[in-house]
């Protein structure tokens, strides 16, 4: 567990990279939400956050979302990770927006639970990785199709994970291919950059960057 101080500078540090990243490309800083990935830290360490002006977090794992929404007020969750259908009770109506969709039988599940609508972003697999999650980016029409079809369900826009490179420069083509499918489809969100390559996602148009190690440190 990282101190207080620890994680506020550490915020603070991300914020101003941030910042930074979308003055050069001549956008409002405004315009992108930092979504703080919590997975597998203390509920302490989303409080220290919370304490520093953050309230937006992102889980990776179902239950542990359900548990720490729970036990914490005031928060904002997104859910990011991969989700299985019989974990998709314990994200729908808890998390405002699910990160990684990227099949039809997931997505009526969550319309079949949703009470209400249920914002999502489709995952797409830009660089074809076969160990990566996502759809390819040639299925992606065919998906959102299916998805108009869902009364409790809106496509908000997409996410995708970059290959993992030292160079942050290597995530760009993919970060600006991802920008360029959401154009065409006329998708305001775009989820994408984590602490490495954070800057070039904002610069090819991050409406959501998720970051994580750069806030509460290592994982165990």
């Amino acid at each position: 567990m990282s101190s207080a101080a620890e994680i506020a500078a550490n915020l603070a540090a991300v914020r101003a990279r941030i910042e930074a990243a979308a003055r050069r490309a001549g956008r409002d800083p405004t315009t992108v939400r930092l979504v703080a990935v919590s997975k597998t830290k203390p509920a302490g360490d989303v409080r220290a956050a919370m304490a520093a002006g953050q309230t937006l977090f992102g889980e990776n794992y179902a239950q542990e979302l359900r548990d720490k929404a729970r036990e914490i007020s005031g928060a904002e969750w997104h859910y990011i990770g991969p989700l299985q259908r019989n974990k998709v009770k314990y994200v729908v109506g808890t998390a405002t927006l699910v990160h990684a969709i990227e099949s039809l039988d997931i997505v009526q599940e969550i319309d079949k639970r949703a009470k209400t609508t249920q914002d999502i972003l489709i995952e797409v697999n830009v660089a074809r990785e076969p160990q990566k999650h996502g759809v390819a980016p040639e299925a992606l029409p065919e998906l959102l199709a299916a998805l108009g079809a869902l009364p409790h369900v809106h496509v908000r826009g997409l996410m995708t994970m970059a290959p993992l490179s030292e160079d942050p420069e290597a995530s760009r083509p993919h970060f600006r291919a991802l920008r360029e499918l959401a154009q065409k489809h006329s998708l305001p969100e775009l989820s994408m950059g984590m602490t490495q390559d954070l800057e070039v996602a904002v610069e090819e148009g991050a409406t959501l960057v998720r970051v994580g190690t750069a806030i509460f440190g290592e994982r165990k």
